[in-house]
């Protein structure tokens, strides 16, 4: 028998963008509200390069798990993506998988704002994201002092409402001062923040914070020290606007306490240096920091990602142009060509790889099985 295709719901921008598409790219706000009606929490994912896309997609779909797949502001300037390429990617991959049952959404990460006098670039960069497809969004002007935070998110959010499509805000740096409570997110500060945007007309689905995480790898004798005692005590003080909190920065935590942050009002969770590491094939703690040394020099594993000989040559080219650390980022968009040509074998045991921590990541934030809710919120 032959199963019944399932109603339209997509948003009209994916609609005009993608009109003849079966792939169900919905707004994120249904994601989230699945899963806040069901205690879980929705996974996203920062996409650096194509490689883990494939397992993603098929564990999503395995497990009727729903995605975000997001890429943030300062990405877009050091992968071989823009905002159209990216979703056509993330479309065309659903397609090509078959992907027609678990809905997914796409959200712009950190679409960053550090002076006033930038609005309109950035103004410029949403228009973009929304004509392109994107179904979320997250505008962080974190980086000035509140009241220009508040106004600065205040004008961007306009047409994101318009389109009453998902949003997320943020208050707090993410990383600022990390491992001290200075510069952390305070309960008081969110509920002035979030009630003066409510005032003006702009109701965010989420809240994003610094509550003690980072991103990317943890070096050193850095460690992983996400505030959970604060994280609710912020999320208790929003929730007369019905807010949750977004956590960034999620990598190199364990599946025990990912598994808990659902208790503490954490809605949304991005994991975005695991699959670069998983692509890159480098060794990784059971929680996926990548292990290095004092030199901050990675370990490569000859069974995983790309090939060891082309991993050498990547790292020839960061110790000569100095994109070692945290920058090894960089390597996304320069050997984007190599890795969209690499041998199947390759390929093959990325996409197994992906699959395998996608699978560990649904069930750790109780998104296994979450499609349904989602359809029956469109």
């Amino acid at each position: 028998m032959t199963k019944e295709r399932r109603p339209d719901r997509r948003p009209d921008n994916v609609k005009k963008r993608f009109p003849n598409s079966l792939v169900p790219l919905v707004n994120g706000k249904a994601l989230i509200e699945a899963a806040r009606k069901h205690d879980a929490m929705i996974m996203a994912t920062n996409i650096r390069c194509r490689l883990p896309v494939e397992g993603i997609v098929l564990a999503s779909m395995a497990t009727g798990a729903p995605v975000m797949y997001e890429i943030a502001k300062s990405e877009l300037s050091y992968t071989e993506f823009d905002p159209g390429n990216f979703v056509d990617f993330i479309v065309s991959e659903n397609e090509r998988l078959g992907n027609t049952e678990v809905p997914f959404a796409i959200h712009g990460d950190h679409i960053t704002v550090k002076k006033m006098d930038e609005i309109e670039t950035i103004r410029g960069l949403i228009a973009e994201e929304l004509e392109a497809g994107f179904t979320s969004f997250a505008i962080d002007a974190s980086h000035m002092e509140n009241e220009k935070n508040l106004a600065a998110t205040h004008e961007l959010a306009q047409p994101i409402m318009q389109a009453g499509l998902a949003l997320e805000v943020e208050l707090g740096e993410i990383g600022a001062k990390s491992g001290s409570s200075e510069g952390f997110t305070q309960p008081e500060e969110a509920r002035w923040f979030i009630g003066e945007l409510d005032k003006k007309g702009v109701h965010p689905d989420l809240l994003a914070i610094n509550n003690g995480s980072i991103h990317g790898t943890y070096f050193g004798a850095t460690h992983e020290g996400i505030q959970l005692d604060l994280t609710l005590e912020i999320f208790k003080a929003i929730q007369p606007w019905k807010v949750d909190i977004a956590q960034h920065g999620i990598t190199g935590t364990s599946l025990d306490k990912i598994s808990s942050f659902i208790k503490y009002g954490i809605r949304k969770g991005n994991v975005g240096t695991l699959w670069q590491n998983i692509a890159f094939g480098l060794a990784m703690t059971q929680h996926g920091n990548a292990i290095t040394n004092e030199k901050k020099e990675y370990l490569k594993r000859p069974y995983r990602g790309i090939p060891d000989e082309l991993w050498k040559e990547m790292w020839a080219w960061a110790l000569e142009t100095g994109n070692t650390g945290g920058d090894i980022k960089k390597m996304n968009e320069v050997f984007a060509p190599r890795f969209n040509v690499l041998p199947l074998e390759f390929k093959k045991r990325i996409t197994e790889h992906s699959f395998e921590e996608s699978v560990r990541l649904f069930e750790a934030t109780r998104s296994v099985g979450l499609a349904e809710a989602v359809w029956e919120l469109l």
